[in-house]
C-alpha cells in the first residue's frame, strides 16, 4: 500500500471531455466502435431541435424513462419503447429513472457526438442523456458492435455519473469497487492508466474500460464481444463482483472510526491502526489538551508516511490511500506527545 496526497490533486481534476473511446493511428481500428462522454451538454446537440417532445416510456418494472426521437426515425414510439425495454433488462439501480435517451438514425449520432462518421454514441453527464442510433452500425469501424451493445457501454457511463469514487471521478477512474478492485488509482500513478484521457491513451482510459466490463457482465449478454482496452482492466470475476456491488449497493461514504487515550511522560505514544480494501481519502482528526502538543502520524509498515507537526493538539492529516497488490491493506496511525499530558480523541476516516 503507499499513501500519499498528490494523486487526487493531480489526476482527478475535471475536463469539458471526460473521455474519447476510438483507436490511436496505426492501432486495429476496424475491430473496435467509438463514442464519446462528455461532462457539460452535447456540443453538437441542434438534433434535439427537431426531435418529438420529451415523452415518458416505462420498463417491465414500472421505471419511468425520458425519450426524444429524432424525426427521421420511423415509428419513433415504438423504437423507444422497444428500447427503454431493453434498458430495463440491463443490470440497473434507481439511476435508470434519471437517464434521459435521443434516438437518432446513425448520422444524426455521429453529427451530435461530434461529427466523426465512425462515432456510434455518446453520453453527457451534464444532461444525463445517452444519444444511441436506432439501428445496428452498418459498414466501417463499428461493424460488429450492435446497437444494443453500444447502448449498454453508454448506460454504464450513466452508472459511473451516479455512483461516488471519492476523491476520484468516478466517470474517469470507474465507480468505487471496481476502480479499487482493480487498483486504478495505483496504476494511474505508476502512468499504467490514464483516466479522462482523449488522446493517444484512451484505450487506457478506466472510466471506459469500466463501462465496457459493465456491457460485458455475462447477465447482460455480450461475453462474446471482443475486449480492446489495457489487458490489466479485462474483467474477470472478482471485478464482475465489484461491478454488481457498485451498480446495486453502492459505495456510499467513508467509515468511522474513533479511539480515545492518554498521553504523558511514561506513555509518549500509542498507536492504532485500520484496514481497508478500498482507494480513497484518510482524513485523520486529533483533539488534545489545549496545554499539550500532541501530533498525529500514518505509517506504511514501519515507514511513516506523513505527520502533523502543529504547536498545539488540535491537528488534521488529510491523505489519499491507494492499495498495490493486496485486496486488503492495513495503516498504522499514531498519537505523539511532544509536551504536555492528558487525554485525547483521534477520529478516523477511511474509505
Amino acid at each position: 500500500m503507499r499513501l500519499h496526497g498528490r494523486v487526487a490533486a493531480r489526476l482527478a481534476g475535471p475536463a469539458t471531455l471526460v473521455a474519447v473511446l476510438a483507436f490511436p493511428p496505426g492501432a486495429a481500428a476496424a475491430s473496435g466502435f467509438r463514442d464519446r462522454v462528455f461532462s457539460g451538454p452535447v456540443a453538437r446537440s441542434s438534433e434535439l431541435r427537431g426531435a418529438t417532445p420529451a415523452k415518458r416510456f416505462f420498463t417491465a418494472d414500472g421505471i419511468a424513462v425520458e425519450a426524444r426521437v429524432s424525426q427521421s426515425v420511423s415509428n419513433p414510439d415504438a423504437v423507444a419503447q422497444e428500447i427503454v425495454t431493453f434498458l430495463g433488462s440491463r443490470v440497473h439501480g434507481l439511476e435508470l429513472g434519471k437517464l434521459r435517451v435521443f434516438i437518432g438514425v446513425p448520422s444524426e449520432i455521429s453529427n451530435a457526438c461530434g461529427g466523426s462518421s465512425d462515432v456510434l454514441a455518446c453520453y453527457s453527464a451534464g444532461e444525463r442523456r445517452m444519444y444511441i442510433p436506432d439501428r445496428d452500425p452498418g459498414s466501417g469501424s463499428s461493424a460488429g458492435f450492435t446497437r444494443n451493445y453500444a447502448i449498454t457501454h453508454e448506460y454504464g457511463h450513466h452508472i459511473a455519473n451516479f455512483r461516488s469514487n471519492a476523491p476520484f471521478p468516478a466517470l474517469n477512474f470507474g465507480a468505487k469497487y471496481w476502480s479499487s478492485y482493480k487498483f486504478v488509482c495505483m496504476g494511474a500513478d505508476q502512468g499504467l492508466y490514464f483516466p479522462g484521457n482523449q488522446g493517444t491513451h484512451y484505450l487506457d482510459d478506466p472510466g471506459e474500460a469500466f463501462a465496457d466490463s459493465y456491457a460485458h457482465l455475462p447477465e447482460n449478454g455480450f461475453s462474446n464481444v471482443p475486449w480492446q482496452f489495457n489487458e490489466r482492466l479485462r474483467p474477470d470475476a472478482g471485478a464482475f463482483a465489484a461491478l454488481r456491488r457498485d451498480v446495486l449497493d453502492p459505495w456510499r461514504s467513508s467509515t468511522r472510526k474513533v479511539v480515545t487515550g492518554s498521553l504523558n511522560s511514561r506513555h509518549r505514544s500509542r498507536a492504532t491502526s485500520f484496514r481497508t480494501s478500498l482507494d480513497g481519502t484518510v482524513d485523520l482528526r486529533l483533539r488534545g489538551p489545549a496545554s499539550a502538543n500532541f501530533d498525529v502520524g500514518i505509517y506504511d509498515g514501519s515507514r511513516l508516511v506523513s505527520r502533523t507537526r502543529k504547536a498545539d493538539s488540535r491537528d488534521r492529516l488529510r491523505l489519499t490511500v491507494c492499495r498495490e497488490s493486496s485486496p486488503t491493506a492495513t495503516a498504522r496511525v499514531r498519537v505523539i506527545r511532544r509536551t504536555g499530558a492528558g487525554a485525547y480523541r483521534l477520529t478516523m476516516l477511511f474509505p
